[in-house]
């Protein structure tokens, strides 16, 4: 496997998130989505750091969801920063389960997840088939336990950015 890490920054990030969210069946326009991707753009380019403080990006993706899902009341997410939380199965499986029980009072739901891969790769290391591996299986142990958790009629989506 010759996979490597992507190195993101956070603008890059919220890029996607809004790419996801512009497909996903958000109430955006095609041209709202483009506004905001350019708006992104003129951030990064007028910040030089690859990295937000963490408060900052936490509220843009917030802001980016309420630009997708303005006035969604049957709708519910969670963010969850991997960079800045323990990559532990106990404290991964508590909170995805606290999500989906938060998630029990609306028909849809996502659960945002960023810098995993980061989280996994530490300071200066390389990307390895081993790394790859333990990624995938940290990914398949969220999605599962969000459906084995979640009500049968609900829609709940991970988005892994």
């Amino acid at each position: 496997m010759t996979k490597t890490a992507d190195k993101k920054d956070d603008y890059t990030r919220l890029q996607n998130l809004n790419a996801l969210f512009s497909v996903i069946g958000s109430g955006s326009t095609h041209e709202e989505t483009l506004q905001l991707q350019r708006t992104l753009s003129f951030l990064r380019e007028n910040d030089g750091k690859r990295v937000m403080p963490v408060k900052s990006f936490e509220h843009c993706v917030d802001q980016v969801v309420r630009f997708h899902f303005p006035n969604k009341r049957n709708f519910g997410y969670t963010h969850w920063n991997a960079r800045v939380s323990p990559i532990d199965p106990l404290w991964i499986r508590a909170s995805v389960v606290e999500f989906v029980n938060s998630s029990h009072s609306v028909d849809r739901g996502v659960l945002l997840i960023s810098g995993l891969r980061e989280s996994l790769l530490g300071p200066n290391k390389r990307w390895s088939i081993k790394r790859e591996k333990c990624y995938q299986e940290i990914r398949n142990f969220i999605e599962e336990l969000v459906m084995h958790h979640a009500e049968k009629e609900q829609g709940l989506s991970v988005l892994f950015f």
